[in-house]
């Protein structure tokens, strides 16, 4: 049935470094977060059903990552140390990201895409363009760091999904999350999902229902007039009639996006050798654009309620391309 799901790892999660790339060389990447298509697999999603996210989740919020054009005027941020402030760029008549006029000149830091920021806090921070919290620990800061670190696993060899000779030729990367957080994704459609899946090379995942709340309900919000949209999750956005990546939809006249992460999938090809039998290869890599990024309309708007971008191929159905419009 609909309704909304929390994903919680039993370890390290293992994903798209089954391949060593490079002459000589055994270095392997980890991509993170999961996308629609490997949180489908996860779930053993039907294809009469619908997918939302990957959001997160924390005792008990919904949290979303810092748009990218977002500064701050604290200068000494650590771990420990969050940032106090949060401003919002602005788009000017340079066609270019300013601060704000009254902090012209002054020493800043960008922070947006290095922390998690929970939805409601967003709604009201990107509405006044600013926001001030009056510490930098919590419950007053409601930023949380990315709850996650990659893992370097140096080994020979594999089995059942266990290192069995450490230290030896290949360098392989696992993410590991912070105790405590969980994906938390919607599943649209009368489908239950099983109590626990695998996610990436092996990792078994509890999976769990979550009681939907009203402060969520902005993932839907009506925009009669938007100005423009905040990616919440990532994005596969082709230059139209052609298949090549772009980091934006059509009809954007600026944008702030992070540079593509290599994506790919699997398609059902015929054999070489047997033309009756069909095989599974990798598709030609495309270009996914990070959440956090944020456009702005140029003339009418595409959409005029939040929610995944309609795509051609329907990867919308697998919540890629969520936007929240302002």
């Amino acid at each position: 049935m609909t309704g909304w799901y929390k994903i919680i790892p039993s370890g390290p999660i293992t994903i798209g470094n089954l391949t060593p790339v490079g002459q000589n060389s055994g270095q392997v990447g980890c991509r993170w977060p999961p996308n629609g298509h490997q949180l489908a697999a996860c779930l053993n999603l039907p294809s009469q059903s619908q997918l939302w996210g990957p959001f997160w989740e924390y005792n008990p919020n919904l949290y979303v990552p810092l748009p990218l054009p977002v500064y701050s005027l604290d200068l000494n941020i650590t771990a420990g140390n969050l940032p106090r402030n949060l401003y919002r760029m602005q788009w000017t008549n340079t066609e270019q990201w300013q601060v704000q006029p009254e902090h012209q000149g002054k020493e800043i830091e960008v922070i947006g895409g290095k922390y998690l920021i929970p939805g409601n806090t967003l709604q009201q921070f990107w509405q006044e363009q600013k926001w001030i919290f009056k510490s930098g620990t919590a419950p007053d800061n409601t930023l949380q760091p990315l709850p996650w670190q990659s893992l370097t696993l140096s080994h020979n060899r594999r089995q059942d999904f266990q290192v069995v000779e450490e230290g030896g030729f290949f360098a392989e990367q696992t993410t590991l999350m912070a105790p405590g957080w969980s994906i938390l994704v919607k599943i649209i459609g009368d489908y239950q999902p099983p109590d626990w899946g695998i996610l990436g090379a092996g990792t078994p995942v509890n999976i769990s229902p979550v009681q939907e709340k009203n402060t969520w309900q902005w993932l839907t919000a009506s925009c009669p007039q938007p100005q423009g949209g905040i990616l919440l999750t990532a994005a596969l956005w082709q230059q139209p009639g052609r298949k090549i990546s772009v980091p934006k939809p059509p009809g954007v006249k600026a944008y702030a996006a992070e540079m593509g992460v290599p994506w790919q999938s699997w398609k059902k090809v015929r054999d070489r050798k047997d033309p009756n039998r069909r095989v599974s290869v990798l598709t030609p890599g495309e270009w996914m654009t990070p959440a956090g990024a944020v456009y702005l309309w140029e003339g009418t708007p595409p959409l005029l309620e939040s929610g995944p971008y309609p795509d051609a191929f329907h990867r919308d159905a697998l919540g890629y391309g969520h936007l929240w419009l302002f």
